[in-house]
């Protein structure tokens, strides 16, 4: 019972339902049913969820914004479509690109790692 309210609330929040409003007619409907002790297991499911949802939604990490039309266009030819943009201060020059396990690395630190693999073997 815990996992079906869990990926009910998970399926109303990416509709766009209000999270505020979700919560009280959650709490509202379990205290109505008698259900309150419920609330830790499905806390619990619905974390579980978000946990399994984001090793297999798809990522992009970009360097700066200047390079955001770009390297989206870039990880769509590679067959990556991002679900989320990020700027990472991290990367210095280029973008990588994740959906589940794999990785797409096009920063100008991997760039550097090559070109001393290829000189270095």
């Amino acid at each position: 019972m815990d996992k079906e309210y869990a990926l009910a609330l998970m399926r109303s929040l990416q509709n766009g339902t209000d999270e505020e409003k979700l919560v009280a007619g959650l709490m509202k409907h379990l205290e109505h049913e008698g259900r309150m002790k419920l609330l830790p297991g499905i806390l619990q499911e619905l974390k579980a969820l978000y946990a399994a949802n984001a090793k297999t939604s798809s990522s992009l990490e970009i360097a700066s914004e200047e390079e955001r039309a770009s390297a989206q266009a870039a990880a769509t030819a590679a067959g990556i479509t991002a679900e989320q943009i990020t700027i990472n201060p991290s990367l210095i020059k280029g973008w990588r690109a994740r959906s589940g396990s794999v990785l797409i690395d096009h920063s100008a630190k991997q760039a550097l790692v090559d070109l001393y693999q290829k000189i270095t073997n």
